[in-house]
């Protein structure tokens, strides 16, 4: 392979780095490291529980069910991105990132 082809951004990338923003690519197939999914999953899973009589409504739903996600909802799902990128960057994989993400709720007693 050649460096120079693999160092240069693509058109994508230097359109957005023009515009100040940081672009960073994900794996396929990990949504876990991506806190969107988690907020789409939270969204649909929220938009499934409320009754839509017709598609005006299904609409009005789906936005109201996006809009409605709590910040603090957001926040939890990026520190679990966080925590998984922290867990593969120490070299745990499959199960043992998934327990060491997992919020231990045990406590030990005397």
């Amino acid at each position: 392979q050649q460096d120079n082809f693999r160092c240069q951004l693509s058109m994508l990338e230097q359109l957005i780095k023009d515009t100040g923003h940081e672009c960073i690519f994900l794996p396929k197939f990990h949504c876990e490291l991506n806190p969107i999914e988690m907020y789409w999953g939270w969204c649909k899973y929220r938009y499934r529980q409320i009754m839509k009589a017709n598609f005006t409504a299904a609409k009005k739903a789906a936005v109201e069910v996006l809009d409605s996600c709590p910040v603090e909802v957001i926040r939890r799902f990026i520190n679990r991105s966080y925590r998984f990128m922290s867990a593969y960057r120490l070299g745990l994989t499959g199960k043992a990132a998934e327990w060491a993400v997992r919020k231990q709720k045990q406590r030990r007693q005397v």
